[in-house]
């Protein structure tokens, strides 16, 4: 950018640099700046604002997206989780699963379950899908699912609940420590399980 300011890939690896600093608001005056370099940076533009907590605004931008990416519909089902809004998010979320095969299948369906966890806090009537629970994170959303059922009023499920949040417990001790994880990491994310029973 030094040589020539007119440089795009300069600029945007730029913005990517601030980005992975945290310097949200840095990254955005530049993209400001520059608005005939940056006219194919709305992802980036909208991560900052999400990330800097001007929700509404980073939803306007990216639901205003003809044709969306996939991280675009990623960021997008993260900004309606945020703003609370968890039957759009369910349907983005299930949309890119349902249209994607990639490394992140785990991640979303976590993300996903999250939602479910939501959604049935708000008594939703969404037809939901039942979810593997072969991780304890899953386990665990699975187990949050049942409280939510359960306090409005189906006893057996505070019962299964328990059992998953239990299972949850054994399986995230035993995920930990076999990825070398410390005494206080695991103790961390065991009580974050065990707050629930």
């Amino acid at each position: 950018l030094g040589i020539s300011q007119n440089e795009e890939a300069a600029l945007h690896c730029k913005i990517i640099c601030l980005m992975q600093l945290s310097k949200f608001n840095d990254a955005l005056q530049l993209i400001a700046k520059s608005p005939k370099l940056t006219i194919n940076l709305d992802f980036e533009r909208a991560y900052c604002l999400y990330r800097m907590n001007q929700v509404p605004e980073a939803f306007k931008l990216v639901s205003s997206i003809q044709n969306p990416s996939l991280k675009i519909k990623e960021l997008k089902a993260q900004i309606l989780y945020r703003l609370e809004k968890y039957e759009e998010c369910f349907s983005v979320y299930r949309d890119i699963i349902k249209n994607t095969s990639d490394d992140y299948e785990e991640e979303r369906e976590t993300n996903l379950s999250a939602v479910l966890v939501n959604l049935a806090a708000e008594d939703s009537k969404i037809d939901v899908p039942e979810l593997r629970d072969h991780t304890y994170e899953l386990t665990y959303n699975a187990a949050c699912r049942l409280v939510a059922e359960g306090i409005s009023g189906d006893r057996t499920a505070l019962v299964e609940a328990e059992k998953k949040l239990r299972l949850a417990e054994k399986m995230c001790k035993e995920a930990l420590e076999e990825d070398g994880g410390t005494e206080e990491e695991i103790e961390d994310e065991v009580g974050i399980i065990r707050v629930q029973l």
